[in-house]
């Protein structure tokens, strides 16, 4: 069991930053931090004291991401309240880069936007085969009953194909439009564990959601999927869906 020793607040076991204050666990350069948490290897390095966040615009543009900058796993007491109460805008803290050199892919997994762990493209990518798996599993069990009804194969039937559409657009809808306009996660991302959340504090709502999945998903197809690839090097890991709907895919807590 880990505490805060600044605040007391009680910290996961790989935790190296309170959620309450948003202060590190202070670390020793020698190996061993003064918190009881595990080891720390030899190149640990001593925590960073983020930077004063510039003004942040609510269209999203107020992220940091110029070169020579990374996102670390700290922020300000006053960021890591605002986006526990979910009332301001989420604000990623850079920290320079030693010599100075641009950072051309996405920060890691486990890197923070205001007090949100940020998930990355695996977990994304699992969630959407998730979500690909359970409509074609409908679509299957939609085929089944129909023919078990009818007593015949839909592929014959012209109605019966159509049906079959339209059921599973209808699942696709709930799926992407409603439940993730009501809480900001499809069924696959309930699954894995991650969320939609808005660059500007607000919530996430059905209107959001059209916005993104049914305009941005066909967007982000073109190319070959190149707008899902995208999350690979993009500075803030969003999709060209993403920065349609100005969202961030965060760890659900």
């Amino acid at each position: 069991m880990k505490f805060c020793p600044y605040c007391g607040n009680q910290l996961g076991d790989r935790s190296r930053f309170c959620p309450k204050c948003g202060k590190a666990s202070p670390v020793r350069r020698s190996g061993v931090g003064v918190d009881d948490g595990p080891r720390q290897t030899r190149d640990a390095i001593s925590p960073v004291e983020p930077e004063a966040a510039s003004d942040h615009s609510p269209d999203g543009s107020s992220y940091e991401a110029a070169a020579g900058r990374l996102p670390v796993t700290a922020q300000s007491p006053a960021i890591a309240a605002e986006g526990i109460r979910g009332t301001g805008p989420v604000r990623p803290v850079t920290a320079k880069i030693p010599g100075g050199r641009a950072h051309l892919y996405a920060p890691p997994t486990h890197s923070f936007v205001g007090s949100f762990e940020q998930a990355g493209f695996g977990l994304r990518y699992g969630a959407l085969i998730f979500d690909f798996l359970i409509t074609l599993i409908a679509m299957m069990s939609f085929t089944f009953m129909l023919t078990a009804l009818e007593r015949k194969s839909v592929v014959g039937s012209n109605k019966d194909l159509v049906l079959v559409g339209v059921l599973t657009l209808l699942l696709l809808f709930l799926n992407f439009v409603v439940l993730a306009g009501n809480n900001g996660q499809t069924a696959g991302m309930r699954i894995l564990g991650i969320r939609i959340i808005r660059t500007d504090g607000r919530p996430f709502t059905m209107g959001r959601a059209v916005l993104r999945h049914l305009a941005g998903y066909p967007l982000s197809m073109l190319g070959f999927f190149l707008g899902f690839l995208w999350i690979l090097w993009d500075p803030r890991q969003q999709g060209w869906h993403d920065k349609l709907a100005r969202t961030v895919v965060v760890m659900s807590r």
